[in-house]
């Protein structure tokens, strides 16, 4: 009798980008891959809590697609505070929308998520107590959400040093490893042919707005660092998110459509190492 795969899979981060795990996590459902243990860095994080606790990936579709919760990120979330142009408070009662009081011991599979301790530049996985407060760690952008105190450590989010926990998923001990790791725009911003050209008018081009400045420095971040964990994983699936930004929430379907796009493409992929896994 062959012994069944551990299958656990990572999520990268990437703000509203990293929605387009949930159409990766549907796809696996429909193909009745049996994920087992989950790993989130920051959207990834907030995506892999509500998956692996029972608060559902419809739940979080319908809260995204809510004019309420639309208009409640974009005019009440955004409010100046000494640490982020986001309130902690803000972004935890969006996070009770998602993930209500449940704690890690409440998963239905086991779930981690990252995070990293500027303190002493430490990464650190979180898996024990409430999910609320480790997905608000996992996703402080730095500048944007303010730290979380946990202990002695002020923790930001985990894509400062692991964008993709395919590392911090070993520690569930899965013997079957997926990545969901989004593939942004390459795009750049063209440099300037003049040392003197006019400033001004080039600032005023939406293409260098403060969420372009935003989104290219995530871009450049993730490109670069994400090369170091995809060695971790048997099959990586890569949702092409093209010019989707940081904070494009209002574009969530399109995003998720993404994610499925990328995994119905790694379907055969998929089925040929999982059955090469079973006949070891």
């Amino acid at each position: 009798m062959f012994k069944k795969p551990k299958i656990g899979i990572a999520l990268s981060g990437g703000g509203a980008r990293g929605l387009a795990h949930i159409g990766v996590l549907e796809v696996l459902d429909n193909l009745g891959v049996q994920i087992d243990a989950v790993s989130g860095t920051s959207m990834g994080a907030l995506i892999g809590a509500a998956y692996c606790s029972g608060a559902g990936l419809e739940k979080v579709k319908k809260l995204l697609n809510s004019t309420d919760w639309k208009s409640f990120l974009v005019f009440s979330a955004f409010q100046l505070s000494r640490a982020g142009i986001m309130k902690e408070k803000k972004v935890d009662e969006i996070l009770q929308k998602f993930l209500g009081d449940r704690t890690f011991e409440d998963c239905k599979k086991q779930f981690c998520c990252v995070a990293v301790d500027i303190l002493s530049s430490t990464r650190v996985v979180l898996n024990s107590g409430s999910l609320r407060e480790a997905v608000l760690a996992s996703i402080a952008v730095p500048g944007i959400i303010p730290p979380v105190c946990k202990d002695t450590g002020l923790l930001v989010d985990g894509g400062v040093m692991e964008p993709l926990p395919t590392l911090a998923l070993k520690t569930l001990n899965p013997t079957f490893i997926l990545a969901s790791s989004i593939v942004f725009d390459k795009t750049r911003l063209k440099p300037l042919k003049e040392k003197n050209a006019d400033y001004l008018k080039l600032a005023e081009n939406k293409k260098i707005s403060i969420q372009a400045i935003i989104d290219k420095s995530m871009n450049t971040m993730h490109t670069q660092m994400v090369q170091s964990y995809l060695p971790y994983a048997q099959v990586v699936i890569e949702p092409r998110i093209g010019d989707f930004g940081f904070f494009d929430f209002d574009k969530s379907h399109d995003i998720i459509e993404a994610g499925r796009i990328a995994a119905i493409e790694k379907i055969p992929e998929i089925k040929r190492k999982l059955k090469n896994k079973i006949n070891l």
